[in-house]
């Protein structure tokens, strides 16, 4: 037996990694404590992991946040600020269905959590929706006619192409607008270019289209073992947009659903069973974890493929089943 504040670091690194990197945390704190023989922890320990992935992906986004509420406030009139400005607001409409399901389905949803079986073999959901997101993706790539080195530096400034350099013009259903001078653009949003993909739309010209299509397949992620970064970022290429784009869109995305899931978890805290340093411990890992996870993701989409964690919840869907065929279903006691 390790001790407890230990398993609670270890249970919060692990919601930390693995909610924005995308193999599900959700399915991965079904089957860690399932497989190590832990007890079930409180949802008042849930609560205060969410809490830590939430201050991860506030603090790596503070700058794209400032620049959101700057352009919402009409502070910044610049084109950018518009960008900002309209990524914010189609944030609202992009979060309602996730949390229509979640609240209609949340009897059925906590009976599925406490299944190592379904954990593991929604795993396998998780696993082909990276693949179809590489494979639209190579598609449109292979579409565009154009060969493009994969590795190369996305433009920027002053040299960028005009395609890269585009700001809304108002317009809720038009994808590319004015060009953008982003040497007067203060910093802020990253817009999620790829040079490896030219026909791809990045964050300038995301529409209520791009935006709802991420939204409603975020609502896969309510079960157990779909991760919430894959389903929205898969929906988000599946529109059009860059893969970087669709990952930006995705963590910005998060921050609502994990904001109301916390909210609504709030009565649960004085519930809990756990220690303060337990509890405190598990939050700190999280937020550690998952502040380095999203700082891992954004700069690998940038260069790379998303098929390796397509073949890692293959292989944790089978050691997933494997172990509930060795152990049985958890006990009740």
């Amino acid at each position: 037996m390790i001790p407890a504040w230990l398993e609670a670091v270890i249970l919060g690194i692990v919601q930390g990694l693995t909610e924005f990197i995308p193999v599900s945390s959700s399915g991965h704190l079904v089957l860690v404590p399932y497989l190590m023989g832990w007890e079930k922890h409180s949802l008042a320990f849930d609560v205060m992991l969410h809490v830590g992935t939430l201050g991860a992906v506030l603090v790596y986004f503070r700058g794209e946040l400032s620049a959101i509420v700057r352009g919402l406030l009409r502070l910044d009139r610049s084109p950018m600020g518009e960008v900002y400005r309209r990524v914010g607001l189609l944030l609202v409409p992009a979060s309602v269905p996730v949390a229509v399901v979640g609240l209609a389905l949340a009897g059925p949803i906590e009976d599925a959590f406490g299944s190592p079986l379904v954990a593991s073999l929604l795993l396998l959901v998780t696993a082909t929706l990276l693949l179809t997101a590489e494979a639209i993706r190579s598609r449109r790539v292979r579409a565009s006619g154009l060969v493009v080195d994969e590795l190369a530096p996305v433009p920027a400034g002053p040299g960028a192409t005009e395609s890269t350099q585009r700001a809304w013009t108002g317009s809720w259903r038009e994808g590319k607008g004015q060009v953008l001078d982003l040497t007067e653009a203060p910093v802020g949003l990253p817009l999620g270019e790829d040079a490896s993909d030219p026909t791809g739309t990045d964050l300038s010209g995301i529409t209520l289209r791009h935006a709802m299509t991420a939204g409603f397949a975020q609502c896969l992620a309510v079960l157990p073992g779909i991760s919430r970064a894959g389903s929205t970022i898969t929906g988000g290429v599946f529109a059009g947009l860059t893969r970087e784009a669709a990952t930006r869109f995705s963590f910005l995305l998060a921050i609502p659903a994990l904001v109301g899931a916390t909210i609504l978890s709030l009565p649960d805290l004085a519930d809990g069973g756990e220690a303060l340093a337990e509890l405190a411990g598990g939050m700190l890992a999280a937020f550690v974890s998952g502040y380095l996870a999203i700082r891992f993701l954004v700069r690998l989409v940038s260069r790379e493929r998303l098929t390796g964690f397509a073949y890692y919840c293959l292989a944790a869907s089978a050691v997933g089943v494997i172990g509930w065929l060795m152990l049985g279903p958890p006990s009740t006691v």
